[in-house]
């Protein structure tokens, strides 16, 4: 299971960690991708709290990258500019094993992720993301249909998900890179989730939902719900309420 983690959200990223392997009932294997702000003090920190954890730094994953990513011109230069890029092309690149797991820095648990964790095993072949509010592509659906004669799962929310690591596909992403139609788009923030959406609905395997209760919401009842994503409009919430909810009403200590 992978997390991009970078100084300003290393208390979020190793709490959520730390939740996500109480509810678990085990201490998963996670690799966090550092962004280049991590420093040597808080990469002890991180392994003093989740030990058998992989740290990749920044400097690490850029000289692999260079060898690695040597005929993707692309995908480099996007690399380069785009952090979110590591959320995807790195966890491609240093990802073990055939289905590969990614949880954002804000994200909650509160109960038993068994679908999510289920979901990692090999006997499953579809990709699977939390459903978002809404579409938030570099463009709308109609305009994939001109540009590139496909289209992104509705309402994928990169912020989880499992895929096969078969079907983060670089060379796909190499010719929609080069392509014309993404030019305008390639310092969109979205780009990243846009390019991700597109692998898993374009692959054999095909993409889907994880199940309700790990949709993104503004106001989902922490209750009845596996976990919570706490972007951006609502990131105060992950202390005043998700924290809160998780120190009072179940005792994680």
């Amino acid at each position: 299971i992978h997390l991009l983690i970078c100084l300003r959200d290393f208390e979020m990223a190793v709490t959520s960690a730390l939740v996500f392997n109480f509810f678990s009932n085990k201490m998963n294997n996670f690799i966090f991708h550092d962004d280049g702000s991590l420093t040597d003090q808080l990469e002890k920190r991180l392994l003093s709290k989740l030990p058998g954890t992989r740290v990749i730094r920044r400097k690490t994953a850029d000289n692999l990258a260079k060898v690695t990513l040597k005929n993707y011109p692309n995908i480099r230069a996007f690399r380069e500019k785009q952090i979110m890029a590591l959320k995807f092309i790195d966890v491609k690149i240093w990802g073990e094993g055939n289905r590969i797991g990614y949880i954002d820095s804000d994200i909650l648990f509160f109960k038993y992720p068994k679908e999510y964790l289920d979901s990692l095993k090999g006997n499953i072949n579809i990709n699977l993301f939390n459903k978002d509010i809404s579409d938030a592509y570099v463009t709308n659906i109609d305009n994939f249909i001109k540009g590139v004669d496909m289209t992104p799962y509705p309402a994928v929310n990169a912020g989880l998900w499992v895929m096969n690591k078969s079907d983060i596909n670089l060379d796909q992403v190499e010719r929609w890179l080069g392509n014309a139609f993404f030019k305008p788009f390639l310092n969109d923030y979205r780009l990243e989730q846009t390019l991700v959406s597109l692998l898993a609905n374009c692959s054999t395997n095909g993409a889907s939902h994880f199940s309700q209760s790990y949709d993104v919401s503004f106001e989902k009842d922490l209750k009845s719900s596996v976990c919570k994503h706490y972007v951006g409009r609502i990131r105060y919430g992950y202390e005043l309420e998700g924290l809160h909810f998780l120190l009072n009403q179940l005792y994680v200590s």
